[in-house]
C-alpha cells in the first residue's frame, strides 16, 4: 500500500487529486471569482520569496493552471496553487494590468472536504512549503475534524505513524504563555522540531530555560537531549533530598550541579570533581560587562 502511496507522491499533486475525481477542465477564471482554500494549512507566506514569486509572475505569467473545485456558490476553490494566486492576487490591486484580472485553472470535482485538507496538504509536503507548526495543525484537523487516525494520515502522506503523532504533540505547547513562545520560534524556523521536541514533556518554567540556551548557544538536537536528561536527572536528585546525590558517580554529580549552577547564571558551567573530592568550577562569559552581571545581579545579589 505504501509503495503505491509513494509512487503517487512522486508524481505530484495531481496524480493523488486523480483518485477523487473523473474529469477536469481549463477554464480561465476572472480573479474576483476564486477564493483561497480554506483547508490550506500554510498560513504564512515569506515575504521575500513571495516577491520573488511576483517578480517572475510579473515577466512570464502563471506557467502552469492552479487547480480549483467549483464550489455551489459559483466561486472557484483552490486546491493546489495557493502562493500562486496569493501573488497573482497581490499583482493585481498592484497594478492595472488585464494579464492579472484572470487565473488559468484546471477544475477538478471533489468528493469530501477531507480530500480537500489530504490534497492541501500533500501539495505543500511535496514542495517543503510548511513550518513544522501548519503541518502539526493540519494533521490535526484530518484526525478531529474527518476522523482520520495517526496510521492512516501517515498512509495518506507516504510518512510514519510516529512522525504524524510527535507532530501533533508539538501542539501541546499552546497551553502555557512560555510554550507559545516556543511554537512561534518553529512558526519562524529559528529553531527546528528536532530541537523542540524533548521539551513536550517538562514544565513551562523547564521548557523556556532549555530554549532559551538552544537560541543562546545553539544547541543541536543530541545536546537538547543531553539538557533534557540532565534536568531529569536533578528533579529525582531533588525529589529524593540532597543527600542522593551520593549515590551518583563523579561525572554523573558534575552533571547534575553543573545543569543547577548553570540555569542559576543562565551562563555555561564546567564542574570539575578529583577523586579526593576536590575540584573546579569555571563559568563562561562573553564581556566585561556579562561578567559584572553575573557578579553583581547572579552571585552577590
Amino acid at each position: 500500500m505504501k509503495n503505491k502511496i509513494n509512487q503517487s507522491l512522486g508524481k505530484g499533486i495531481d496524480a493523488l487529486i486523480k483518485k477523487t475525481s473523473n474529469s477536469g477542465s481549463n477554464l480561465l477564471i476572472e480573479i474576483e471569482k476564486i477564493m483561497p482554500n480554506q483547508k490550506n494549512p500554510r498560513k504564512i507566506f515569506d515575504k521575500t520569496k513571495l516577491d520573488e514569486l511576483k517578480e517572475s509572475i510579473y515577466q512570464h505569467g502563471i506557467l502552469q493552471p492552479l487547480t480549483a473545485r467549483l464550489m455551489k456558490s459559483g466561486r472557484y476553490e483552490i486546491i493546489a496553487g495557493g502562493r500562486r494566486f496569493e501573488a497573482l492576487k497581490q499583482l493585481s490591486e498592484e497594478y492595472e494590468d488585464k494579464r492579472f484580472r484572470t487565473v488559468p485553472l484546471y477544475i477538478r470535482e471533489i468528493s469530501t472536504e477531507s480530500s480537500m485538507t489530504e490534497l492541501a496538504l500533500i501539495e505543500n509536503i511535496q514542495r517543503s512549503n510548511l513550518n513544522p507548526i501548519e503541518e502539526a495543525r493540519a494533521y490535526q484537523d484530518l484526525k478531529l475534524d474527518h476522523n482520520m487516525t495517526d496510521q492512516q494520515i501517515a498512509d495518506k502522506i507516504g510518512k510514519s505513524r510516529s512522525f504524524v503523532t510527535n507532530s501533533i504533540r508539538l501542539l501541546s505547547f499552546d497551553k502555557s504563555e512560555e510554550g507559545r513562545i516556543i511554537l512561534k520560534a518553529l512558526e519562524s524556523r529559528e529553531v527546528s522540531a528536532g530541537q523542540i521536541r524533548p521539551l513536550i514533556d517538562l514544565k513551562p518554567i523547564t521548557q523556556i530555560t532549555i530554549f532559551k540556551k538552544i537560541r543562546s548557544r545553539r544547541l543541536s538536537s543530541r545536546q537538547v537531549e543531553m539538557e533534557v536528561k540532565n534536568y531529569k536527572n536533578l528533579g529525582t536528585e531533588s525529589s529524593k533530598g540532597k543527600s542522593s546525590l551520593e549515590s551518583f558517580g563523579d561525572d554523573q554529580k558534575a552533571s547534575i550541579l553543573k545543569t543547577k549552577l548553570s540555569n542559576h547564571l543562565e551562563n555555561k558551567i564546567d564542574i570539575k570533581i578529583n577523586k579526593n573530592g576536590s575540584g573546579k568550577v569555571v563559568i563562561h562569559f562573553g564581556s566585561d560587562r556579562e561578567l559584572k552581571d553575573i557578579v553583581e545581579n547572579k552571585i552577590l545579589k
